[in-house]
């Protein structure tokens, strides 16, 4: 390897070329292929756990927990889950992150209170126009015919998925933090390749729409589908698998691509680890 690469070889030329991808696979090798590799192909394991990423976990696992009792309960003739039952679902899956080992654990769980309730209120008072959820972290893999007989696989979870009134569903995807907010779903690439594989790979049809909810700040972002753009995007996802596979995976350092890469304290292409913004 070492004569390879001295000759101007990748060491990536020795990795497998991927064969599956993610959302969050093709974000991060937009933003920098070598994050990219040394995350996805070399499975770099991150060097320290984000209190914030541990938050979300937590928030997700309650939500997806009350929905779930929400629909079984229901079925069965019994009581929804109250908001008593929400808490106790963020408790159970707070334990089970790192966060009540943290320094910050008391702040974490404050902001943990005023997003629950802001959850409660939306479900509980829910609009005629809001479906009923039938379904939390629908896994789907997306198969995308590349050249010679390949085929890749873009694979993933959605969040949440309920069945409007209309008879089409809706896909929404929770996010929280108090990050800037995109101004339109609709150019959102995850948001697309979730519609595109409800559409081609889960069987529930195109969506109706497709929903970023934003609990702490209790606001959605929705957009529509369209079969044309589901046609354009899978001949782009298959561009992008492309590119991924035949890359050298070169870095591409920036302030956004270093200041939260968790492998830029061993890339000598990070010109942003000591937070100077120059080079290392």
């Amino acid at each position: 390897m070492a004569a390879h690469v001295t000759a101007g070889g990748s060491p990536f030329d020795f990795v497998d070329r991927p064969a599956w991808f993610s959302y969050s696979a093709f974000d991060a090798f937009q933003r920098c292929p070598r994050q990219y590799a040394l995350r996805y192909l070399c499975r770099v394991p991150a060097d320290q756990v984000r209190p914030a990423a541990e938050f979300g976990t937590a928030a997700h696992a309650a939500f997806e927990a009350f929905t779930r009792q929400r629909r079984e309960r229901l079925d069965r003739g019994d009581s929804p889950p109250t908001r008593a039952d929400l808490g106790r679902f963020f408790e159970s899956a707070w334990a089970a992150t790192s966060l009540p080992a943290e320094a910050g654990a008391a702040a974490w769980m404050a902001r943990a209170e005023p997003m629950l309730d802001r959850f409660w209120a939306a479900e509980s008072g829910a609009s005629p126009d809001r479906g009923r959820t039938f379904g939390e972290e629908l896994r789907f893999r997306l198969r995308l015919p590349l050249d010679l007989g390949f085929v890749a696989t873009v694979a993933g979870f959605v969040d949440r998925v309920d069945r409007l009134p209309s008879g089409r569903v809706e896909l929404i995807d929770y996010k929280t933090g108090i990050e800037s907010m995109p101004e339109d779903a609709g150019s959102s690439l995850q948001l697309s390749i979730y519609a595109l594989a409800c559409r081609d790979a889960l069987g529930l049809g195109l969506p109706e729409r497709v929903t970023f909810y934003f609990v702490e700040q209790d606001r959605r972002l929705s957009a529509d589908c369209t079969d044309a753009a589901m046609d354009g995007l899978r001949a782009g996802l298959a561009d992008r698998a492309r590119q991924i596979r035949g890359s050298s995976f070169v870095p591409t350092p920036s302030a956004r691509a270093c200041g939260w890469c968790d492998f830029a304290a061993m890339c000598s292409g990070s010109s942003y680890r000591s937070g100077t913004g120059t080079s290392g």
